[in-house]
């Protein structure tokens, strides 16, 4: 026999996301938490949420773009609102995308913090695809607020009605202030993002779903801010 240990084999190396798994799994985050965990942890998966959440962001901003140039108008001492050229429109949509990847790189982070302190075992790169890929959710609050925002446009007159429409409990209680955006940021949309974050982190790092909560809260607390922050100035500048 011979006397040198067996070197123990190499893990196998991780599969790479095929263009169906890629595809399965940006629907996955609908209704199939288990199937998000999986397929977040393939190689490049992270590659199709960005791609399909980047180009929605870009088509959605420039449908929006008109209204808020008109909103400019309401402004006191505003420069005059100017039609954006081919290349300026390229410099935002990069823009946007790297402002994304930034976004949710520092909300992996803090998921990724707080998951270390309910002893959850997920990695980093598998928590990033996993906030990108929820990002499938916000698109279609964005494309719902978009089809409001047509539907009502001489109603527009502040960047609340922009960007803040009635999708969340703001339909039953009509309030104002930092409460109207609180109300309006608790969407049947954003709820849905938050239940299923959770549920698919809870596969993803195999912990329970308490815990999968409080780890994955930074997601919609930073968009809670954001919302707070932008009926603010709403308030301010267009009141």
């Amino acid at each position: 026999m011979s006397d040198n240990p067996v070197s123990p084999a190499a893990p196998p190396a991780p599969q790479s996301a095929s263009l169906k798994e890629g595809i399965l799994g940006l629907f996955s985050i609908y209704i199939d938490p288990a199937g998000v965990a999986r397929r977040v942890q393939l190689k490049w998966f992270w590659v199709y949420p960005l791609i399909v959440v980047s180009i929605v962001n870009i088509i959605i901003q420039l449908q929006l773009a008109p209204y808020g140039r008109q909103l400019r108008v309401n402004v006191p001492n505003a420069p005059p609102p100017q039609t954006p050229t081919m290349v300026g429109q390229i410099v935002s949509a990069c823009g946007s995308m790297l402002f994304l990847i930034a976004i949710v790189a520092f909300v992996s982070l803090l998921v990724m913090a707080l998951g270390a302190m309910v002893d959850a075992r997920a990695r980093y790169k598998h928590i990033f695809s996993l906030v990108l890929t929820g990002g499938m959710i916000s698109i279609l609050q964005q494309i719902a607020t978009l089809f409001l925002v047509r539907a009502n446009a001489e109603d527009i007159h502040t960047m609340r009605d922009l960007t803040q429409q009635p999708l969340g409990l703001d339909i039953f209680i009509h309030t104002s202030g930092v409460l109207e955006s609180v109300l309006a940021f608790f969407s049947i949309f954003q709820v849905w993002l938050i239940v299923m974050m959770a549920l698919s982190y809870s596969k993803l790092a195999r912990v329970s779903r308490g815990k999968a909560f409080f780890a994955t809260c930074p997601g919609w607390v930073i968009g809670l801010i954001f919302y707070i922050i932008i009926g603010i100035i709403s308030d301010k500048f267009f009141a």
